[in-house]
């Protein structure tokens, strides 16, 4: 007969192998063992949780040019718009006539969300002695691409249901209604920390040992 007591929770093990970061193998094996031992399942999933917030402050201690890169892109939108306004007037977009003003405004607003907060990330970078100038075009180009793309499926979903937009405090932002702001900031976040993941992942060719003798 089996002692479902000596199993501990089987959504805890999953959770430490699938959603917390780092190799999880050997502790995974610990913590089973001392739960065999007469420990509580209460005390394994406060042991999965502090390994999680562990294995999460390692990965900002190792990432940290990426973290910050994000924090800041996150808090820059507050601020940007009165840059992109105040921009030269060989640069503005209501001496274009229409639809082209329209298009380089949304352009320019597009562009500068994505680029602002680049010279973190390579100061980060330069401090961490990782710095590559194509590391910063791939991020740049990634979020770009991500920014445009909510950009059209937010404007897409508004479009068929305008009622879900509403003005913030400050007079050049919305917010929609389904998200609240910490939702809203959350994303901005992800897209950040996203596309500097990806764009300083650097391709390392693996190259194999020859024996030239």
């Amino acid at each position: 007969m089996t002692n479902t007591k000596s199993d501990p929770p089987a959504r805890a093990i999953w959770f430490l192998q699938r959603a917390c970061p780092g190799d999880s193998e050997a502790l995974t094996g610990d913590l089973i063992e001392r739960f065999r031992e007469g420990q509580t399942s209460g005390w394994f999933w406060r042991q999965v949780l502090i390994a999680c917030v562990v294995g999460v402050l390692g990965e900002i201690q190792r990432h940290w040019p990426q973290f910050c890169y994000a924090t800041v892109g996150t808090v820059m939108p507050f601020y940007l718009w009165k840059t992109v306004e105040g921009l030269p007037s060989v640069l503005r977009w209501y001496a274009l006539p229409w639809p082209w003003s329209q298009v380089v405004f949304e352009l320019s607003r597009t562009i500068v969300l994505a680029l602002a907060a680049l010279p973190v990330l390579a100061a980060g970078l330069a401090i961490s002695r990782d710095f590559r100038w194509a590391s910063l075009l791939r991020t740049a180009m990634i979020n770009l691409t991500v920014i445009t793309v909510g950009k059209y499926l937010l404007d897409f979903l508004l479009a068929g249901f305008p009622g879900l937009l509403r003005p913030t405090a400050d007079p050049h932002l919305f917010t929609i209604l389904l998200l609240p702001p910490p939702t809203v900031e959350l994303l901005f976040f992800s897209s950040f920390l996203v596309s500097a993941w990806l764009g300083c992942q650097s391709p390392r060719r693996a190259i194999p040992a020859i024996d030239r003798a």
